[in-house]
């Protein structure tokens, strides 16, 4: 189970990784046990993925019944909660990182909840059409580039790998996120698996 001073500390540290702070690594349980607990976080953001969801379908609704709808998204929002993970524990051995990929992996995850409080607000913006787009489209291009820097900046720091490396881990979690909103899409508006 999650204890609170557990939640403090890692949120402090991912607070600090945010701020390019090294130290910011040493706020982590950064055993298996430590990265198996950080998984917490999903139940955490629940809330805040439906409202993305629901913002999400008003720009895009959906053309399939609720209860599929729910399945489809709760589905997908639990292989987006593994699905880079687990690559990362396949690419690690690769990469001769084994031991530093479970600090990794906490350090990823509770970043989830920096990251969430930043780019909640900025979709809430663009579908309510409170700025102008232009402005909007602005602020959507720096929270992006701020997210990408953030997670470069705690793969180099959890993994301890080069600027490279690091850069070829955020491609991989941002395709395998296209990937998993496609196929999500798809079979919202009625497509088929197969």
């Amino acid at each position: 189970m999650l204890s609170l001073r557990e939640a403090s500390y890692a949120l402090f540290g991912a607070w600090r990784l945010a701020h390019f702070d090294l130290q910011g690594t040493t706020y982590f349980d950064r055993s298996p046990r430590g990265a198996l607990r950080s998984f917490w976080v999903a139940a955490i953001l629940l809330p805040a993925y439906v409202i993305m969801v629901l913002l999400h379908l008003i720009e895009r609704p959906a053309a399939i019944a609720p209860a599929a709808l729910v399945l489809v998204h709760g589905v997908a929002y639990l292989i987006g909660w593994t699905a880079y993970q687990v690559t990362v524990l396949w690419l690690a051995r690769f990469m001769d990182r084994e031991a530093e990929c479970f600090g990794y992996i906490a350090m990823y995850n509770w970043s989830q909840l920096l990251i969430m409080l930043i780019v909640l607000p900025v979709s809430a913006l663009r579908v309510g059409q409170m700025l102008p787009e232009g402005l909007t489209g602005l602020l959507e291009l720096l929270v992006n580039l701020a997210v990408i820097a953030y997670l470069w900046f705690i793969a180099r720091a959890g993994l301890q790998v080069g600027p490279f490396a690091a850069m070829g881990l955020v491609a991989v979690d941002l395709t395998l996120s296209m990937i998993i909103l496609g196929i999500t899409d798809h079979l919202a508006l009625g497509g088929r698996v197969f």
